[in-house]
């Protein structure tokens, strides 16, 4: 019951920490070094995390989303760039007439004919009140802020299953700290069944030490069962078709490991590169600068536009006498022509669309401005935790070191009778307890650690 409520508390503070990071304004494409590009590991080989996130981002729904996103807004500038074009349309036309038709010399005259037609028309805006170019920079904007959606889409698969490994890690050392605790449990039975039969300590406490194993043993399932359960959880966030056969990479991570990443830098060091480079911050100033360039094409519409048009057509009547061919050269027409809409009213619609593009605007500084409060608060806070959190390890190292001492002695003095159950048990539960502490501060300064490196824009590497 011990294990398994250190467990939930620390998958829980780990949970809690990803879903801030998840929950922050919108990004986009963090690298991953080749993480995204590495192939599926063999069946029966080891996961890394580089091995999981890789995976994850190539098969996330939402990540493939994004990328539908980005697509689309490819396809949004395209068409405002192809719009600078002149258009082109044919059209046939064929009709039956009875009475009084219109004849082929322009005249009307009673007679039963049909007759049919062919135009060809060209057009292509000379000025739109620099609409278009605006439009243009305007799509460049959209799709680069898509591009960082999809980089934050790929930094939240990266950080949840960051968590998840980690979650996995935290419960293999659990279920080692679990059997070495039976293994004592177990001498602790040997040693009494043979003191009972020496007569040196009661039948009782051959019982005591039987229930104190069979409580260890269950403390042993409950913990493989929450390992099962977080390497499940974790196959099931890579979208996987079975967790059947997984398992992952134990990194190495002792004190010297841990130490080196406590080199944690400056809160301002880290929120001063992350301001400038962190995918969700990017996106609000792409949006803003979007925001500001929607005013300019709203204004547009306040400028006269100009556009070059030009056409041929020709016609053929079964009233006419000549031929198909000659009466389509005979009854061609040409022309080219330039016009200019000059706005003058318009019931203050342009007005008042210039006045909602500049609302956008004033809507978008207030949300890039909370942003960047937000990205402050998360970087001071994440900085805290981490090194809290490396204070906490150094407080468990030293407190199992105590234990471990505590422990010994009480082993010396079970070996020669001279201690009874109770006092064995209390100093072996100490001895777990500070193991247990040990191991699930260990993996919450990795954690918080690896936050700063994630707000660094480093690698999430284990």
């Amino acid at each position: 019951m011990h294990r398994s409520m250190k467990t939930s508390t620390l998958f829980a503070a780990l949970c809690t920490a990803a879903a801030m990071l998840c929950a922050g304004p919108a990004a986009a494409q963090i690298p991953q070094g080749d993480a995204a590009e590495a192939q599926t590991p063999a069946p029966g080989t080891l996961w890394s995390l580089d091995d999981c996130i890789g995976y994850a981002q190539r098969n996330n729904i939402d990540v493939q989303q994004r990328a539908l996103q980005v697509e689309q807004n490819e396809v949004e500038l395209s068409t405002a760039r192809y719009s600078r074009l002149p258009d082109l349309n044919a059209s046939l036309g064929g009709d039956a007439s009875f009475g009084r038709v219109l004849s082929s010399d322009n005249t009307y005259k009673d007679n039963n004919q049909t007759s049919g037609s062919l135009n060809i028309s060209a057009g292509m805006p000379i000025f739109q009140g620099l609409r278009i170019n605006r439009q243009i920079k305007g799509g460049k904007l959209d799709l680069a802020a898509a591009v960082q959606d999809l980089e934050r889409a790929r930094e939240d698969v990266a950080i949840n299953v960051m968590t998840l490994y980690l979650q996995v890690l935290y419960s293999k050392e659990l279920t080692e700290v679990a059997e070495r605790q039976l293994a004592l449990s177990t001498q602790q039975v040997d040693r009494s069944r043979e003191l009972v039969a020496a007569g040196k300590q009661p039948e009782s406490a051959l019982y005591e030490s039987e229930a104190l194993r069979a409580n260890d043993f269950l403390t042993l399932t409950q913990a493989r069962n929450d390992l099962q359960l977080s390497l499940l959880n974790l196959s099931q966030a890579l979208n996987r078709e079975s967790a059947a056969g997984f398992d992952i990479v134990r990194p190495e991570l002792d004190s010297l490991t841990l130490a080196s990443l406590h080199a944690l830098g400056t809160a301002d060091a880290v929120y001063a590169y992350a301001a400038e480079h962190r995918p969700h911050i990017r996106a609000e100033r792409l949006r803003l600068e979007s925001s500001e360039n929607s005013v300019l094409i709203a204004k547009s519409a306040l400028y006269p536009s100009i556009s070059l048009s030009g056409g041929y057509g020709t016609g053929v009547y079964s009233a006419d006498d000549d031929k198909l061919w000659a009466q389509m050269r005979h009854n061609s027409r040409e022309y080219v022509g330039l016009s200019m809409n000059i706005p003058i009213f318009n019931r203050r619609a342009t007005r008042n669309n210039i006045r909602t593009a500049r609302l956008s605007v004033r809507s978008q500084q207030l949300a890039l401005t909370n942003a960047e409060l937000s990205l402050r608060k998360e970087i001071e806070q994440a900085w805290y935790n981490a090194d809290a959190a490396y204070g906490k390890y150094r407080s468990a190292e030293a407190a199992l070191a105590s234990a471990k001492v505590a422990f010994a002695y009480e082993q010396q003095k079970a070996d020669a009778g001279r201690s009874t159950v109770f006092d064995f048990n209390d100093a072996k539960t100490r001895m777990e307890k500070a193991e247990s502490e040990l191991v699930q501060s260990k993996y919450e300064f990795v954690f918080r650690s690896k936050i700063l490196d994630f707000y660094r824009g480093q690698p999430l590497q284990l």
